[in-house]
Parts: C-alpha cells; structure tokens; sequence
C-alpha cells in the first residue's frame, strides 16, 4: 500500500478536472479548498457518484447546487451537441460529464501503475448519500467556476472522494 496514495489522487484531481473543463467547455476551474472530510452523508441538487477498483478502491462524486447546474448544462450539452432544453436530457448529460472526468483521473492514475477500472456512474441527484467513516477516508475538493474571460462566476463544483481504508484482497 502506497501510503502516499491519496495525495496523488488529491494532485492528480487537482489537475484533471481544471483541464478537462477548460478543454470541454472553455470554463476556467478552480481550486478553492481541499482537505480531509468527517461529513457522514451528503446530498446535492445535482451528484453523480462514479466508483472505481482494482489496486485502490473508492469512489468520487461530483456535485453541484442548482445555480451551478444551471449555468453548466448548456454548455456541456453544447460540448455532447445534445438539446439543453430538453428535461430528459439532463441528469444522463451530467452523468456522462462526470464519467469523462473519473476516466480522465483514472487514466493518469494508470500511467502512475495502479491498475483500477471504473463503474458505469450513477444518478444520486436529491438523495441522501450516506458515508461510511469506518470504511473510506474522505476528501473534498471545491472548485470555483468561472467563464473563459474569467469575469462570470459560475458556482460551485464540489468533488468528494472517498478511498477504501483496507483494500478487500482481489480473487
């Protein structure tokens, strides 16, 4: 066990997500605060949970409040050129978003030689999450988003990860 391993996903994070909405959206992210977490649940307007395993395990939400949503989904649908409009749309959009930026982490995280996979993402928007303190330790990172020209706030994005305290030996 690299005892190391969560300051590499902190760093590795910390740099995935600022690029991949820069390149993707022309939103500049970034990071506010960071640190560890002891909250036992959480609950956002809009959170995808994409879970991931194999030399570590965990999981990473990407959450945000209703203003951020708002302000993002016309231009992620117009980066999927998928209507925004259109209500049905919505939550898979965001999943799909939130899935790009897991397997973004997740490759960089390969070329560090942790072999790791990731989950199909899920939709937890308006539900409780609760967090197991017992099992995971817990990270939140908070990025501030503004457009390209820097001059338009455009909310809050929050990341929590949560990283297994004792890996389940794999068969």
């Amino acid at each position: 066990m690299d005892p190391l391993i969560d300051e590499k996903f902190i760093l590795t994070v910390s740099q995935v997500l600022p690029d991949h909405f820069y390149k993707t959206l022309l939103v500049f992210a970034e990071r506010e605060a960071y640190g560890p977490s002891k909250n036992e649940g959480l609950c956002f307007e809009n959170c995808t949970l994409v879970e991931f395993v194999g030399d570590i395990n965990g999981k990473l939400y990407l959450a945000l409040d209703g203003y951020t949503k708002l302000k993002l989904l016309p231009k992620i649908a117009k980066a999927f050129q998928i209507d925004p409009t259109s209500r049905a749309h919505s939550a898979s959009i965001m999943m799909e978003f939130a899935n790009q930026i897991a397997g973004n982490l997740i490759t960089e995280m390969l070329l560090g030689r942790y072999e790791i996979d990731i989950l199909p993402p899920e939709n937890l928007n308006h539900k409780l999450v609760p967090i197991s303190l017992e099992h995971f330790r817990q990270y939140i990172l908070i990025f501030n988003l503004k457009d390209r020209r820097g001059d338009e706030y455009m909310g809050r994005l929050y990341l929590i990860l949560l990283l297994e305290k004792f890996p389940t030996p794999q068969n």
